[in-house]
């Protein structure tokens, strides 16, 4: 037999897969910069047909900026956080001379 999209191994999944039922995560409201992106990316848009998507967005998105929808308009950016160097693996104690160099010999 061969196996359909909605089978699965329990009732209960099998049940949801076959109504199209599936469980809603909640959503958080939308935020003032999504609101204010939502309607004036038409506009733009509608106002420069030829422009490409990306250029849009940050031409968009410099205009929120000084937006007086904008809550922290006037103040400066937060500061990006620094990223972090990648760390060596640890080793475990006894393993040094594994990875170590032997060290120079002192016949003179």
């Amino acid at each position: 037999m061969v196996k359909t999209v909605t089978e699965t191994r329990s009732k209960g999944a099998t049940k949801t897969a076959v109504e199209g039922k599936t469980k809603s995560k909640s959503t958080r409201a939308p935020s003032a910069y999504n609101l204010w992106m939502k309607d004036n990316l038409k506009k733009y848009k509608e106002d420069h047909p030829n422009v490409a998507q990306k250029d849009i967005m940050k031409a968009v998105g410099a205009l929120w900026k000084d937006a007086p929808e904008n809550p922290r308009r006037g103040q400066e950016p937060k500061p990006k956080a620094a990223k972090k160097a990648p760390q060596a693996k640890s080793r475990k104690p006894g393993d040094e001379t594994a990875t170590s160099e032997p060290e120079p010999s002192s016949d003179d």
